[in-house]
């Protein structure tokens, strides 16, 4: 990965979760890091899609880094990260259906 004008190596398994504002992603990582890198199309193909899903429009998922799924509202989930600041991470109505699945819910 290219940012800030230097070339990171990061192990897909410490990538916790990815999210994309006003055109700029930023990849949260394991140990407590976080990368900012233009938006590229092509992110989510280069990751294997049996470990990353994306569970909204803005948020790319480690499901191995997922810590727990907390019920919202009006049958709608979120996602607690296993990152240091627990972060939530909404999931689209569209893919909760795939949650239910993948922890049979």
């Amino acid at each position: 990965m290219r940012a800030n004008n230097r070339n990171f190596i990061v192990d897909a398994n410490d990538v916790i979760y990815a999210t994309i504002d006003d055109g700029l992603i930023t990849l949260v990582t394991r140990p407590s890091r976080a990368f900012q890198l233009p938006h590229r199309r092509g992110l989510q193909a280069n990751l294997d899609r049996d470990l990353f899903w994306r569970v909204h429009r803005s948020y790319l998922v480690n499901i191995n880094r997922i810590k727990e799924v907390v019920p919202w509202f009006k049958s709608s989930y979120q996602l607690r990260m296993d990152d240091r600041k627990h972060t939530e991470i909404p999931v689209s109505r569209v893919q909760t259906r795939r949650l239910r699945e993948l922890f049979k819910l």
